[in-house]
């Protein structure tokens, strides 16, 4: 897992997902910040935890699929199925 800061966004790429998280205010820079630091000692973190986190604490985010060229096709098409599966999954809950 990677964790980039760009202008008023957090990027965390996992490894079929990028999540950019958007920052609105300090108190959400304060909660990323919290956020990030705790994930650095987690073993396992996995997709749901992070669009349940986001989810509970409020701060924007969007996702996208980030295709691996050295991975076969057929385990990028599983890999999107899952993510898309996900995506749908916690729009339609928590829109």
């Amino acid at each position: 897992m990677i964790l980039e800061k760009a202008g008023g966004q957090i990027l965390i790429e996992c490894p079929n997902t990028i999540f950019h998280l958007y920052i609105k205010s300090e108190q959400d820079l304060s909660k990323i910040e919290t956020f990030m630091n705790n994930i650095r000692t987690i073993e396992r973190l996995g997709l749901n935890d992070i669009y349940t986190w986001c989810n509970r604490q409020g701060i924007l985010y969007d996702t996208a699929f980030n295709y691996h060229k050295e991975t076969s096709f057929w385990k990028n098409i599983k890999a999107y199925v899952r993510y898309s599966r996900q995506k749908m999954k916690y729009q339609s809950c928590c829109s």
